[in-house]
């Protein structure tokens, strides 16, 4: 079964979830992932992002390829993952309200640009009212 998330239920849905994977890609083109606990803000005029303290590494691996992902595992086996693609942007002041940044980590802003709960087929399943072969449905990112 899929269940649809619209943009407005994100931040609701992103509460269901204990922590996430942060996916970034090195400067030789290799994965890196961090695991982390994601916090929204709504920084005045530029909208909802979410802030998330990582290492000078990861915060330099954003900054050259500023697309990236947030993955928030399932938390039982059955359940889904939810995947969002967005926008990085280190934040070289680490100056929010919202968020305890430790000495020695950067601040990067997450901007959200699409997202999808995933989870593995079923054996035997065919295909999702979407044509994945997988039982996964997009979530909706409406400004």
């Amino acid at each position: 079964m899929s269940i649809p998330v619209e943009l407005a239920d994100l931040r609701a849905k992103t509460t269901e979830y204990t922590w996430a994977y942060l996916l970034t890609v090195r400067p030789n083109a290799t994965p890196h992932l961090v695991s982390l606990s994601p916090q929204w803000s709504e920084p005045s005029g530029s909208g909802s992002v979410i802030l998330l303290s990582v290492s000078t590494g990861t915060a330099r691996n954003a900054t050259a390829a500023a697309m990236v992902t947030l993955c928030y595992p399932p938390l039982d086996h059955d359940g889904y993952s939810l995947i969002v693609d967005g926008t990085a942007v280190v934040d070289q002041d680490a100056e929010s309200p919202s968020i305890d940044v430790p000495d020695g980590k950067l601040l990067i802003c997450f901007s959200p640009a699409g997202a999808v709960l995933h989870r593995s087929a079923a054996p035997g399943f065919a295909n999702s009212a979407t044509g994945c072969a997988n039982d996964c449905r997009p979530v909706t990112l409406d400004d």
